[in-house]
């Protein structure tokens, strides 16, 4: 018996010889590299979202009898929504966005001298619409910081009254003019991201002419801009990751 197991332990230690051998002459294949994972893009994709924030108005009204009105700087509330899409290539970001906003702004005054003394004007602004493209640069994956500029159109009321406030004209038109703005978005999930901007717009000049029979012609000029600080929420339906 004690042969019998001496036979069966030697045969098991010469196989496992012979595959010990056989390993070793086998090729070796060679170390895998690590792995490559292509970068995600956390910005690339199309959005909606809504705003809100102040607006500060400057400019002046004036008539053909001189200023009437200088700059103001009360702030007024300023909110609405916007839709864009940005394609990301690297840290860089580069997208196109429309964002309409109500603004409740308006400026007036009152002639002081002259064959219209007593006579008064208002400017109201009543909404605005900016169009913009815009070039970022993602500090950090879901950071981006970015700059845009573009088209601007804005709803303006022009009207005169006379001393005893009755309105003796009035012109309603929509402007356009040019915006340029900063700011900062920020990533805080996969769908959501906030931001705050600043953008200044200007909409250039806005006049009314009425004749009287007896004082003659009064030509009421309006010159308007605006500077925003705006608070964001946007919702990316596509859920791109960051």
């Amino acid at each position: 018996m004690r042969n019998v197991s001496a036979v069966a332990a030697a045969a098991i230690f010469s196989l496992g010889a012979w595959q010990a051998a056989s390993a070793a002459d086998l090729p070796r294949s060679a170390p895998r590299a690590p792995a490559v994972y292509a970068p995600v893009s956390a910005w690339t994709g199309c959005y909606i979202g809504g705003n809100a924030g102040a607006g500060w108005g400057s400019g002046e009204l004036s008539t053909s009898s001189g200023t009437i009105s200088g700059s103001s700087s009360s702030a007024r509330f300023v909110g609405g929504g916007q839709i864009g899409c940005d394609w990301q290539t690297g840290a860089w970001v580069f997208g196109i966005r429309n964002m309409f906003d109500w603004a409740d702004a308006e400026r007036s005054g009152t002639v002081g001298s002259g064959a219209f003394k007593g006579y008064s004007a208002k400017l109201e602004n009543d909404w605005l619409d900016l169009l913009t493209g815009r070039i970022g640069w993602a500090v950090q994956p879901n950071w981006l910081l970015y700059f845009q500029g573009g088209a601007a159109w804005r709803k303006n009321s022009l009207a005169a009254y006379n001393p005893s406030g009755v309105e003796v004209v009035n012109t309603s038109r929509t402007r356009t003019g040019w915006t340029i703005g900063v700011g900062s978005e920020y990533k805080f999930a996969p769908n959501w991201s906030v931001f705050v901007e600043y953008n200044h717009a200007d909409f250039g000049t806005n006049s009314a002419t009425f004749n009287s029979p007896v004082l003659g012609p009064l030509t009421v000029s309006g010159k308007s801009d605006v500077d925003l600080v705006l608070f964001g929420l946007n919702w990316r339906p596509g859920g791109w990751g960051y």
